[in-house]
């Protein structure tokens, strides 16, 4: 009696180890596409790719362009958001607390699976300036 006990404890535990592993920097972010070399003033769509949804957003002279004040993407898809800046600054995706540091002229991702449903700010987070909400449906 209890040596089944402790083999079905086992069986339960190595079960639930399966599940608890999804990481989400596992999959690496896609790195050969360039970001945009030219500001438009008409912001295309996201892009996607096999890999997911890729934004690619500038923000030089104050002002951002690359994508709309709103940016939909689906629940449970990889998305990649790139960022080109001419100030130093950090990047803050609110409700996902996602951040990365920007570089002047130096490309930044912040790569995440779109698992969490709703509207977040992608914001300069210490100059609190809003770039766009993403919307995850």
């Amino acid at each position: 009696m209890t040596a089944r006990l402790l083999t079905s404890l086992l069986a339960v535990v190595l079960l639930s180890g399966c599940s608890a592993g999804t990481d989400e920097t596992a999959d690496p972010a896609p790195t050969s596409a360039a970001p945009s070399a030219a500001a438009t003033s008409a912001a295309p769509a996201p892009s996607p790719s096999p890999s997911g949804t890729v934004v690619d957003v500038t923000y030089a002279g104050g002002e951002v362009t690359g994508v709309d004040a709103r940016v939909n993407v689906t629940l449970g898809e990889r998305v990649v958001l790139r960022f080109t800046s001419d100030v130093a600054e950090e990047i803050h995706v609110h409700g996902y607390d996602l951040y990365t540091d920007l570089v002047p002229g130096t490309p930044a991702e912040i790569a995440f699976t779109a698992d969490i449903p709703g509207s977040f700010e992608v914001e300069l987070h210490q100059a609190g300036r809003p770039l766009y909400q993403l919307r995850v449906a």
